[in-house]
């Protein structure tokens, strides 16, 4: 007997996806206008939102940014939004199934660790299926920095 997935809520389990929802907000746009943007550019429905187990997630979790900072070094950033979005569509030959939650733990970690706003502005902009700015990864981080400071 399988376990049915538990539902992963990106603007609710997690950090950075809640900070995102906030800009968003600050916009006048709706949570409900995020989400559909989000499935409509991956082409995915809600049911296919999950969480990644765990022992998958642990494995990934030690590839992907090990993938991520080669592409750094080989300067070819455009690399990094390409794997995301693989990463989120369920498309990788690593992991066949959408996971989001590990494409927003690597936003996290980029957002936090590495000086890529064009990457992640990329990234976000094709993540959304619309066109976002410098000006709006910038308040991400701010709102993500503001928070951890309490």
């Amino acid at each position: 007997m399988d376990k049915k997935p538990y539902p992963f809520l990106p603007f609710e389990d997690s950090l950075v996806g809640e900070k995102i929802l906030l800009v968003w907000q600050e916009s006048h746009h709706s949570e409900k206008n995020l989400k559909e943007h989000l499935l409509k550019a991956l082409d995915l429905t809600e049911d296919q939102i999950v969480f990644t187990p765990n022992a998958i997630k642990q494995k990934l979790m030690v590839s992907y940014p090990t993938e991520i900072r080669n592409f750094i070094e080989e300067k070819n950033p455009s690399q990094i939004t390409e794997l995301l979005l693989t990463i989120a569509k369920g498309k990788s030959k690593v992991h066949p199934t959408p996971a989001l939650d590990i494409t927003f733990e690597l936003i996290e970690w980029i957002l936090t660790g590495f000086d890529l706003d064009d990457v992640l502005v990329e990234t976000l902009s094709a993540l959304f299926g619309t066109p976002l700015t410098n000006g709006f990864v910038d308040q991400v981080r701010a709102e993500y920095i503001k928070e951890l400071r309490g």
